[in-house]
């Protein structure tokens, strides 16, 4: 039952942890959200404010971050409709996936309700709620706005982590020499039609059911897989969902897409 292989965070930008905190609210002026980035390796963050958790400001966030940090290897996620799209449409997937599948970036979605899962970014979290939005006083959400990017400058500058030898992340990026491939300052979400050639992974644990879900589809796996997480791996070239156990190929789905979803 041991938890599925994809990457180890050996250098900048191998993978992502990306999660989005919220709602939380500002006296005076309304909800808003807060799209949280970090670099697994360095422990950098990227901030990004915004009023909605609908998809296309979600992914001009994610754009965004790939503009500072630099675009990843890999991007994990939880399963928030945000980032994963429609139940509805389940194998159209949503703009954050195409958005991912088009910079050559693979999206990683953790096990369904397991948010340890991306544990780097949830503890970050706990550190933008005590040392960042529960400490201070907002005027506005521009004012909010505003202070969410000397938050994010003061934590990659100065917070120190245990695991990086007592390193902020920016001495920890100072040291790597790593030079990140960063999307064009000018660029915006693109408008991608038809699903770009890429991997999409999911972790999933089975249940004594025997379904996987992927998407909010549920396929039938073998009996021998209950009670062990697999890796699902969405080959969209091939229209073919793999499943693995460990390293071994266990079970192979027709995973037919369509070839233009987006009105």
């Amino acid at each position: 039952m041991a938890y599925p292989y994809f990457a180890e965070a050996l250098e900048v930008n191998n993978i992502h942890q990306v999660d989005l905190v919220g709602p939380r609210y500002i006296k005076g002026d309304g909800r808003f959200y807060s799209l949280n980035v970090m670099d697994r390796f360095s422990h950098a963050v990227y901030l990004e404010s915004q009023r909605t958790k609908a998809d296309d400001p979600v992914a001009a966030s994610l754009l965004r971050s790939w503009k500072a940090m630099g675009i990843p290897n890999f991007a994990q996620f939880d399963n928030e409709l945000s980032f994963r799209g429609s139940n509805r449409y389940p194998r159209s997937f949503g703009v954050v996936i195409r958005l991912c599948l088009f910079y050559g970036v693979t999206p990683v979605f953790i096990p369904i309700s397991e948010p340890w899962r991306n544990g780097d970014v949830e503890r970050f979290n706990d550190t933008y709620d005590k040392m960042f939005f529960r400490r201070q006083w907002f005027p506005s959400y521009e004012a909010l706005k505003r202070q969410s990017k000397n938050f994010q400058r003061f934590h990659n500058r100065h917070h120190r982590y245990s695991c990086l030898s007592g390193k902020s992340p920016m001495e920890v990026l100072a040291d790597s020499g790593y030079r990140p491939v960063r999307v064009p300052p000018n660029a915006r979400v693109p408008r991608i039609q038809e699903i770009p050639e890429g991997n999409i992974i999911l972790i999933r644990f089975i249940r004594s059911d025997q379904k996987l879900d992927i998407f909010g589809e549920r396929f039938v796996v073998a009996k021998e897989l209950v009670y062990s997480y697999v890796k699902a791996v969405i080959v969209t070239a091939d229209h073919v969902l793999k499943v693995y156990l460990g390293e071994e190929l266990v079970e192979a789905f027709e995973y037919r897409m369509p070839p233009e979803t987006w009105e």
